[in-house]
């Protein structure tokens, strides 16, 4: 009977450990196309105004920095609007997968 309570508490625990991994980090800012990126005062700023296309999308946060996206297509109909974006970041690479883009004023 110990056995299989000392069982039971190893399943369950190795279950909530799965349920805990780190789904990434939830972030506010707009999506830009980098040619479209300018720099003021030290931060990153989207040009609104700008027109270019190009292949590379970045996240650029509320606080000026600017990040390349992985996986540019999650951004297609969203780029130079305002959104919360949930990714995770590959140090590695400078670049952050985004998992999941929703309007920032859609609450």
């Amino acid at each position: 009977m110990k056995r299989m309570a000392g069982l039971l508490v190893i399943v369950l625990g190795a279950t909530m450990l799965g349920f805990s991994q780190d789904k990434g980090t939830e972030m506010t800012g707009v999506l830009c196309d980098s040619k479209c990126v300018k720099q003021d005062a030290g931060k990153a700023a989207c040009d609104s105004t700008c027109s270019e296309k190009g292949k590379d999308v970045v996240f650029v946060d509320d606080e000026g920095k600017a990040t390349k996206v992985a996986n540019p297509k999650v951004a297609k109909g969203k780029m130079g609007q305002k959104v919360k974006v949930r990714g995770r970041m590959m140090e590695d690479k400078n670049e952050m997968e985004i998992s999941n883009i929703i309007f920032a004023n859609a609450g």
